[in-house]
């Protein structure tokens, strides 16, 4: 019994130390390049250039990210070449976010670079991605004193918060099923650097792969509500020269139905809001319920000519980042066409109706 009780502990001295030698071969964080911001910025038809933030774990370390930039060709070769410069294994397990300058993606080479990460194993599929104004490596290197870390900076610019909930953020899974969908034009964040800060300033639109405009942030707001995005934090609207408003906490509910004619379709097109009202500039007496009700219609009727003018903008652009023809994709047969989404949408008629409901008014004047 004593020399069994001997040998367990030996196979167990020997097991514990096979363990040991085993994890001790393995590289240690400080010697791995956790890439999590990747910018692509255009350089001609043929080459690219990468920029890449890689955070430092090391105590010691005298900065809190490593920044490599690289000129290339393809973007698995750039990492290779990325591993060369900063002397670490890099990786793309922690990949957050993904920056491409505004002349990359009008140069279609954004998707390209989607469906690379997309099927890259290591990359998830919540990884945001957005168009930059300028470059997309100005924004990695730019110095933000009051931000401790650029990396979890960029992080947080595109989580849903608050006051950015408007926001399109956009994943690398949403772009590409929205790039496969051929009822709906894939969209993404517009970002510009301004006064040292990252700024969401609107919502870039492609088509088949390309960038074909920008929308404005408020033009965003409204693409976002039609594509049924249930929550907002803050819509505001000027509905005369001197009357603004401003919602808080705001509900929302789409609803659009076609009349599934093909030759002459007609778009109806319902939108529900229910916010409190937290800003008033104007003469109306918000204690009185018939200026309520005053002041409900003339938001709808704000809302629905913006509504147009944004569906009218598309119209002329031949995109289509809403999807407004889902129910005549259920009455097709077959395989629906390329280019029958840009024909339905060059000659449908279109309705819309709004439904403003102000919760509460507090004690604004």
């Amino acid at each position: 019994m004593n020399n069994l009780r001997l040998l367990i502990m030996i196979f167990t001295l020997l097991m514990i130390s096979g363990c040991t030698t085993v994890q001790g071969s393995q590289p240690s964080v400080e010697k791995l390049g956790m890439i999590s911001v990747i910018g692509f910025d255009y350089i001609d038809d043929e080459k690219m250039k990468m920029t890449v933030i890689m955070p430092q774990p090391a105590p010691e370390a005298i900065e809190h990210t490593q920044i490599v930039t690289v000129e290339t060709d393809m973007l698995h070769k750039g990492l290779v070449e990325i591993a060369s410069n900063a002397d670490k294994t890099v990786s793309l397990k922690q990949l957050r976010v993904v920056l491409f300058s505004k002349e990359f993606a009008e140069k279609e080479k954004m998707k390209k670079m989607v469906e690379y990460l997309y099927k890259d194993a290591d990359v998830r599929a919540n990884t945001f991605v957005a168009v930059v104004e300028e470059s997309a490596e100005e924004i990695l290197t730019t110095e933000y004193p009051d931000k401790q870390n650029t990396s979890i900076y960029i992080n947080n610019v595109f989580h849903p918060r608050q006051y950015t909930f408007f926001s399109p953020f956009t994943t690398v899974h949403d772009f590409v099923f929205d790039e496969t969908n051929p009822l709906i034009d894939s969209i993404s964040p517009h970002v510009e650097l301004k006064d040292g800060l990252i700024h969401i300033a609107g919502l870039a639109v492609f088509n088949d792969g390309k960038m074909v405009t920008i929308f404005s942030k408020q033009e965003g707001k409204l693409i976002q509500i039609m594509r049924d995005e249930e929550k907002l934090s803050v819509f505001a609207l000027t509905l005369a020269e001197k009357e603004k408003v401003a919602m808080e906490f705001v509900k929302s509910k789409s609803k659009i139905k076609t009349n599934h004619n093909f030759e002459s379709p007609k778009v109806k097109i319902n939108l529900k809001f229910e916010g409190t009202l937290s800003e008033y500039e104007g003469d109306k007496d918000l204690a009185n319920k018939d200026d309520i009700e005053t002041l409900e219609k003339e938001i709808n009727k704000k809302i629905e000519e913006e509504t147009m003018k944004m569906i009218e903008k598309c119209r002329d652009l031949s995109i289509e980042p809403i999807g407004m023809f889902e129910t005549l994709r259920m009455r097709y047969k077959g395989d629906w066409p390329e280019g029958l989404t840009e024909e339905l949408l060059a000659k449908a008629e279109f309705e819309i109706t709004v439904e403003t409901k102000l919760m509460s008014v507090g004690a604004l004047k």
